[in-house]
């Protein structure tokens, strides 16, 4: 039984209920009154650390302070031979799913010629999901250039909109400098969906299992991707696409990363989670969590993706 399992809860609640039900009958009935004492001393004490350590997993669970039994009780290895140099996970060459098929015939005329902001309104074909799209292009973008653009996919926390990347993340001069004056990186066509639909709804990215559910994991990863490829000169291989975000944002772009691998080589997480935390409004998928345990995804199938994972000490989650 994994500790971030669906099992152990249930397990560790049945027990406590066992537990609580025979100190309320008294059971088992002893003649002797000491004996009856230490029954009952052990039973509510037994009681006591099984809500505990119930309360302590369902926590766990949420916040994933450990992955495993070893890591809790410091007995697994320090690393571990499935993770990888990002560079060269980034960069491999897979074969899952379906990947990117590069544009043919010219592309659409933007709706804002000469500047670098562009704004869309998408309609995903695969999802179903309308909403706004905003794009920053390069400085000097060349839709007929040689050599076609790298893509950065960014996503904004909750409460947010496309432009709060903007703010976030100083789209406007932090990646010119890097271009520009570090030279670090090639100048990126960066995309920012809306990620919620409405925006009020806090749908942590995921596919709905219900019928007629929103498909927000299908609007970023599938409608976007092939909407960007369509509508810009960008690269097709998934090196030269990554997505990034912040806090809420940051788990969606793991999640995106190391769910789609054949599409993005690698993500990176600000201040990011590894498990969907829904509100009480919207929770799609309840306890089947399942491929969204991205600590259980890592441990167990890890994708060939690039990961870039940014915390502070000020953060315990």
């Amino acid at each position: 039984m994994t500790l971030t399992g669906g099992a152990l809860p249930y397990v560790l609640a049945l027990l406590a209920a066992v537990v609580f039900l025979a100190v309320a009958l008294g059971l088992p009935h002893v003649r002797r009154r000491r004996g009856q004492i230490v029954i009952r001393v052990v039973q509510t004490v037994l009681l006591n650390l099984l809500v505990v350590a119930l309360a302590g997993v369902l926590l766990n669970n949420q916040y994933l302070f450990y992955v495993s039994w070893s890591d809790l009780l410091g007995t697994g290895a320090a690393g571990s031979d499935q993770v990888t140099n990002g560079n060269t996970a980034a960069g491999a060459n897979i074969h899952v799913g379906t990947a990117l098929s590069a544009h043919s015939g010219s592309l659409p005329p933007l709706p804002s010629p000469g500047q670098r902001e562009q704004t869309y309104t998408v309609t995903g074909k695969v999802s179903g999901i309308t909403a706004q799209v905003v794009v920053w292009l390069p400085e000097g973008y060349d839709p007929r250039a040689a050599k076609p653009y790298p893509v950065i996919e960014t996503l904004a926390g909750f409460p947010g909109s496309p432009r709060s990347n903007f703010h976030g993340f100083e789209l406007k001069t932090t990646f010119d400098g890097l271009v520009r004056q570090q030279h670090l990186i090639r100048a990126p066509v960066i995309v920012m969906p809306q990620v919620n639909t409405p925006a009020s709804l806090d749908t942590e990215c995921v596919n709905s299992p219900r019928p007629g559910g929103l498909q927000t994991e299908t609007w970023l990863s599938t409608d976007i991707v092939n909407w960007t490829a369509a509508h810009f000169r960008v690269a097709t291989d998934r090196a030269s696409w990554g997505v990034m975000g912040f806090s809420y944002g940051a788990w969606c772009a793991t999640m995106l990363a190391m769910h789609h691998p054949q599409l993005y080589g690698g993500a990176m997480s600000l201040m990011g989670y590894f498990r969907p935390e829904f509100t009480v409004d919207y929770d799609p998928l309840g306890t089947h969590v399942g491929p969204y345990d991205l600590a259980a995804l890592a441990r167990t199938a890890p994708p060939p993706v690039s990961l870039f994972l940014m915390a502070s000490k000020d953060d315990p989650t």
